[in-house]
């Protein structure tokens, strides 16, 4: 009976033995199992993650650098000072480097290309005309729009138009404000740069003569219908757009009732950015609703030597960052020897610069 008794015991003490084993056995792989299942899942989300940062870093715009420079004249005694020297990229090569390092450069272009002429314009002339030659200089300065539409890119007659949107067309760099009709002056033009889209809008005060139609080419005249209408067609196309304008009452630095009206509504309808020129001197800026006005950089290559304020003017940097926030810096530029621009002399401080305008030396802009 007692041994009976016994190993009755020892069976049961072995099942409970062999039961705890395997349930040991199961809790181990569990364990791992969950583990393995876990960090599984953990380096999933992880992976998800670093592909959605990864994601928000290609998707993110870098901001975007914009440089522009006022009127450009390759004319009149700028033309026989490259004749001179031999050098046709003299006007602008000393601010190549200042150019080149923006995203993109703009200019105003006072003087229309002409093939096959005579180039010699005398100095009392308002009549201008350049030779393709001197294309060399925005070549080589990395100018990459041009703005047409001005008082002087009818000079050369209609064949001046089209040579000078065929050469710089050809050479890349791109036109805006003047064209063969009236719908080729107005319409915008459209650059991508750095995952940017900028549109580009050019206008005019009025001339009768200049002013394209549907069969005659011109420019792009400041009119507020047509300026509610080409921002409208653009403005879900592009990141930024910009509009330039050629007006203001000439050697003053108070912009008058025409440009502050045009600039305000070019803003109103949705534009980010107004850039003047045609007074010849640097005028005052503002910023308005939260964008950049600045209504007149003066000059950057002309022959006007005969007062301090015309052989001098500024570039403009502006500088965006994705929610079109930015600040802006101008520069300062003095015109030597009747036409090569360079930067203001560096051992005169800045603020003498500002003298010869009575403007105020710029602080911080920035917007909004």
């Amino acid at each position: 009976m007692f041994n009976r008794l016994l190993l009755h015991r020892i069976v049961i003490y072995f099942l409970v033995l062999v039961l705890s084993a395997l349930i040991l056995i199961f809790s181990y792989y569990s364990i791992n199992e969950l583990t393995y299942l876990y960090q599984q899942n953990f380096s999933a989300k992880e992976s998800q993650l670093n592909f959605l940062e990864a994601a928000d870093v290609v998707t993110a715009k870098p901001n975007i650098t914009l440089l522009f420079g006022g009127d450009v004249m390759l004319s009149r005694t700028v033309n026989a000072k490259m004749v001179a020297y031999n050098d046709y990229a003299w006007p602008l090569k000393l601010l190549a480097p200042t150019l080149e390092a923006a995203d993109l450069s703009i200019i105003n272009l006072e003087s229309p290309f002409l093939e096959n002429a005579n180039y010699q314009v005398p100095s009392g002339s308002f009549s201008f005309r350049a030779n393709p030659l001197s294309l060399e200089a925005l070549l080589v300065s990395g100018v990459d729009v041009v703005s047409l539409a001005n008082n002087h890119i009818l000079n050369a007659g209609h064949k001046g138009i089209e040579d000078t949107i065929d050469l710089l067309t050809t050479n890349k760099i791109a036109t805006v404000g003047a064209g063969l009709n009236e719908e080729a002056a107005r319409a915008a033009t459209l650059m991508t740069v750095n995952a940017w889209q900028i549109a580009f809008l050019a206008y005019a005060y009025p001339n009768d003569y200049s002013v394209a139609t549907a069969e005659r080419p011109g420019i792009a005249y400041m009119d507020h219908q047509n300026l509610a209408v080409d921002i409208k067609q653009v403005r879900d196309q592009a990141d930024l757009v910009i509009v330039i304008m050629h007006a203001g009452e000439e050697y003053t630095t108070i912009p008058n009732t025409q440009q502050k009206r045009f600039a305000h509504e070019a803003i109103d309808l949705g534009a980010d950015v107004v850039i003047g020129h045609h007074p010849h001197w640097p005028q005052s800026w503002e910023i308005y609703k939260d964008k950049p006005i600045f209504y007149s950089l003066g000059n950057l290559v002309f022959d006007q030597m005969w007062s301090e304020q015309t052989r001098h003017g500024v570039l403009a940097r502006l500088v965006f960052q994705e929610d079109l926030s930015g600040q802006a810096e101008l520069i300062p530029i003095i015109i030597n020897d009747y036409g090569q621009a360079d930067l203001w002399l560096q051992d005169k401080s800045e603020a003498q610069f500002w003298q010869l305008y009575d403007l105020d030396m710029p602080g911080e802009i920035i917007w909004p």
